[in-house]
């Protein structure tokens, strides 16, 4: 059942802005006569904290420090070795060739992990959220289209290997001799040595990035009781499913039945916020004049020898230097609801996502980690509210008794 997510606040007050005397929290920032003017009716207070992460809206130890995204293989043998990947602030999961196997990109501010991985190598896609975020975008490799455009520079990016350190010594990549899995080896990052090479490669060590806004999350007695979002990759063995926890106001992920465990930590992902957007999938191709259409040449750099068409995709989301599509539908899912909304960005460098309700209302997600899905064109998001499960069972308990129902 797809509808706008208007929230009231359980104590009486309606967050359009904050009202003297009715006993709302009001945010630390300060808010503009611009924002007022368009202030979503129904957002539920929530006061910031001090130094809180523009990324998750939760306290942070360095919320001043750049971000960095790392490179995760998708690969169904190498995802029960993921580590750490619940630490990270925004997760991306999108697919990195033609077929639908995604790679993920997780993006770390808040913690500093020193196991990161198992890590693949780089995707011009990926690097392009990643700078959307102003994040240096960190890979174990990378595909032609990413090499000529990571050695071009058009965003900040690093490459680690097994041995890869920075300047001083410090461990930035590493192979795990304890761990074997088919499609590749056990590839980890220190991000300690990450940033340490970021520093000695120059790069501002500030953050980038302006910020998603937040709100508060609803109360135990007003979150529903069930939620099923469904990520619908067209192979089975791709799908995955989150179930709403209404204790967390989280999402707990599923794939095959079987919940997603981080390695280092033992937990099942959770995320507070899920969104889900369906972009149109184009590739490379040699015979396209990129350049006519006002966008960069792809293949600049790449030796004529390596030269492939239809190898990998090239998603459209608003990427600033191949795309033509700044925008799109997109789905939200966080305090048990979803949401009806779009996705929208500025051609340029550091240019950040925008996100918002079907009213054109901007989203504000609840404080937590961001995990973002991308899928191509015919695929979906599916949802499953409490109402529309309400009726599945009463459908299954008729059609189990011969009885039918309208």
């Amino acid at each position: 059942m797809n509808k706008k997510f208007i929230t009231t606040v359980g104590f009486g007050c309606i967050a359009i802005v904050a009202l003297a005397g009715c006993g709302c929290s009001k945010d630390k920032k300060e808010i503009t006569s611009e924002e007022e003017d368009v202030q979503m009716v129904g957002l539920i207070p929530y006061e910031e904290p001090e130094n809180a992460s523009p990324i998750t809206g939760i306290q942070c130890a360095h919320p001043d420090k750049r971000s960095f995204a790392i490179m995760y293989s998708g690969s169904i043998d190498a995802r029960p070795y993921w580590k750490n990947l619940d630490q990270a602030d925004f997760v991306l999961e999108m697919p990195h060739r033609m077929h639908n196997e995604p790679r993920l990109l997780g993006v770390f501010q808040c913690n500093i992990p020193s196991e990161m991985g198992p890590m693949r190598s780089g995707r011009v896609d990926h690097m392009a959220v990643a700078d959307s975020l102003g994040a240096v975008f960190v890979t174990w490799g990378k595909s032609i289209v990413a090499a000529a455009a990571m050695n071009k520079e058009l965003a900040d990016n690093l490459e680690v290997g097994n041995g890869t350190t920075s300047a001083d010594g410090t461990r930035a990549g590493y192979i795990d001799p304890d761990i074997t899995f088919y499609s590749a080896n056990a590839a980890y990052s220190d991000l300690n040595g990450v940033i340490k090479m970021s520093q000695d490669k120059g790069y501002s060590g500030e953050n980038l990035f302006e910020g998603f806004k937040h709100q508060g999350e609803l109360a135990l007695d007003e979150r529903p009781e069930h939620g099923i979002i469904d990520v619908k990759f067209d192979s089975k063995s791709h799908r995955i499913e989150y179930q709403y926890d209404k204790e967390t106001n989280s999402y707990k992920r599923f794939r095959g039945g079987e919940p997603s465990i981080d390695m280092a930590s033992g937990q099942q992902y959770a995320p507070k916020n899920i969104v889900g957007i369906v972009a149109k999938r184009d590739s490379w191709l040699a015979e396209k004049d990129y350049v006519a259409e006002g966008l960069l040449n792809p293949w600049s750099g790449v030796p004529e020898e390596k030269v492939e068409s239809n190898q990998y995709p090239n998603m459209q989301l608003g990427d600033p230097w191949f795309d033509t599509v700044f925008e799109g539908e997109a789905e939200f899912y966080f305090n048990g609801q979803e949401i009806n909304g779009t996705w929208k960005r500025e051609k340029g460098n550091n240019q950040p996502f925008k996100f918002y309700d079907e009213s054109g209302q901007e989203i504000h997600f609840v404080p937590g980690q961001i995990w973002m899905h991308v899928l191509p064109h015919g695929q979906k998001v599916g949802y499953e509210d409490a109402e529309e499960y309400a009726e599945r069972l009463e459908d299954e308990a008729a059609a189990g008794t011969g009885i039918v129902t309208q």
